[in-house]
C-alpha cells in the first residue's frame, strides 16, 4: 500500500514538473530573424550593360529618282559635311532643265513686253497679271528642274564615317531610299534599358560610368541625355547617356566605336536624398497602410517591436523593396514572419549561422 502511494506521489510530481516545464517554454518570447536597412547606394544592383551608337547618325538618300551612277565611297571611310558620297545619272533631269529653261526665257520676254505694254497704257492690267503670274509660274519650274539636276549628287549631312554601302553602281532606286549609312564622328552615345522599379526612383540618379572589356580598369563619365517615358515591350525604358570622358581620356576614347558593348554603373545623388533598401518579406499592410516590424534592444538579445509605417517606391526582381521614408540606414527590422507578430510585442532575435554551419544543421 505504501508503494502504491508512493509510485502515485512520484507521478504527480513528474507530472507537475512537466507543466512547468510546458510553461516556461510557452512563455518564452518567439525569435525572429532580423536584417539591417541599408541605403540603395550600397547596393550591388546599379549597373546595366549597354551600347554604344554614334550620336549623328543617317540613312542618306537621294530626293529624285534614278539610276545610281557612282558609289564614290566605301565602308568605313572618313567623310566630310557637304561632301559628294553618291552620282546618279543626271541626263534626263539635264534634258528636262534645258526644256524648262527655254520655256522660262520665252515666258520671261513675253512678261516683260506686257509690263512695258502695261505702263504705256496700252494694255490692260488682266494682262499684265496674267503675264505676271506666268513669270514667276515657270520660275519655280525652272528653279525645281535645276534643284532636281543638284540633287543627282548625294552629300554627307555631317562629318564622319561610312557605316554602309546599302546600294551598289547601276541599281535603280526610287527617292527617299536609304543608299548610304553614315554616322558622326563627332560623340558617342552610350544606351542603356533600365526596369520599371529604376525607373521610378530616376529622379534620384546622380553620377553615370562606364567600363569597356577592350578597357580594363577604366571608368568614362557619363552625361545623361533623355530617358524613354514610354517602355518598349520588354517593359524596359531606354536611357541614352553621352560618354563625355576626361581631357586625359580623350586618346584612349578614339579606340571606342559603335557598337561595343558597356557596363554603366549608376549611382545615387547624396545619401541624404538616396532611398533605403530592404527584404520585400518584411514588408506588410494594415487598415490601408504599409508597415514593417523595427526591433528595439532591451539586452541579452532580446528587444521589442515598434510597427513603423513606410513609404514603398519600387519592388525590385531580386526580392528587396525600396523605402522612401519612414526608415533609415542602420536600423534592424524583423525580414519575415512579420504576419504572426504584434505591435509591442517581446521577441528574441536568431543567432547569425556560422561559416562552419552551413544550413544551421549543427
Amino acid at each position: 500500500m505504501k508503494g502504491s502511494i508512493s509510485l502515485l506521489l512520484a507521478a504527480a510530481m513528474l507530472s507537475l514538473t512537466a507543466c512547468g516545464e510546458q510553461e516556461q517554454t510557452v512563455s518564452e518570447p518567439p525569435m525572429v530573424r532580423l536584417t539591417q536597412v541599408q541605403l540603395v547606394s550600397e547596393s550591388a544592383h546599379t549597373s546595366y550593360p549597354g551600347r554604344t551608337q554614334a550620336v549623328n547618325s543617317s540613312n542618306v538618300a537621294f530626293r529624285v529618282s534614278g539610276t545610281l551612277d557612282r558609289v564614290l565611297v566605301k565602308e568605313g571611310d572618313a567623310v566630310s559635311a557637304g561632301q559628294v558620297i553618291a552620282v546618279m545619272d543626271d541626263r534626263d533631269y539635264k534634258v528636262q532643265l534645258s526644256a524648262t529653261e527655254a520655256e522660262y526665257e520665252q515666258v520671261k520676254a513675253d512678261c516683260e513686253r506686257v509690263i512695258g505694254l502695261y505702263e504705256d497704257g496700252s494694255t490692260t492690267a488682266q494682262n499684265y497679271d496674267k503675264a505676271r503670274y506666268g513669270l514667276e509660274q515657270i520660275t519655280a519650274k525652272y528653279q525645281h528642274a535645276k534643284d532636281q539636276v543638284a540633287d543627282c549628287q548625294l552629300r554627307a549631312p555631317f562629318s564622319g564615317y561610312v557605316h554602309r554601302v546599302l546600294h551598289e553602281s547601276h541599281e535603280t532606286v526610287a527617292a527617299g531610299m536609304p543608299i548610304i549609312s553614315v554616322f558622326g564622328s563627332k560623340g558617342l552615345e552610350v544606351v542603356i534599358n533600365i526596369p520599371a522599379s529604376e525607373y521610378m526612383q530616376s529622379s534620384m540618379f546622380g553620377r553615370f560610368t562606364a567600363a569597356f572589356d577592350v578597357l580594363p580598369g577604366q571608368h568614362f563619365p557619363l552625361k545623361l541625355v533623355s530617358i524613354a517615358q514610354r517602355a518598349n515591350a520588354n517593359q524596359l525604358y531606354e536611357v541614352r547617356l553621352l560618354l563625355e570622358g576626361e581631357a586625359d581620356q580623350r586618346d584612349v576614347l578614339r579606340r571606342v566605336t559603335p557598337g561595343m558593348t558597356a557596363l554603366v554603373n549608376i549611382q545615387y545623388k547624396d545619401q541624404d536624398e538616396a532611398p533605403v533598401e530592404i527584404p520585400s518579406g518584411a514588408v506588410f499592410h494594415k487598415d490601408g497602410q504599409t508597415f514593417v516590424f523595427v526591433y528595439e534592444p532591451t539586452g541579452q538579445e532580446r528587444g521589442t517591436l515598434h510597427q513603423t509605417p513606410v513609404s514603398v517606391t519600387a519592388l525590385k526582381s531580386v526580392g528587396t523593396m525600396q523605402v522612401l521614408s519612414g526608415l533609415h540606414p542602420g536600423q534592424e527590422i524583423v525580414e519575415s514572419g512579420v504576419h504572426h507578430l504584434t505591435d509591442g510585442q517581446q521577441v528574441r532575435r536568431t543567432q547569425p549561422t556560422s561559416a562552419e554551419n552551413v544550413g544551421g544543421l549543427l
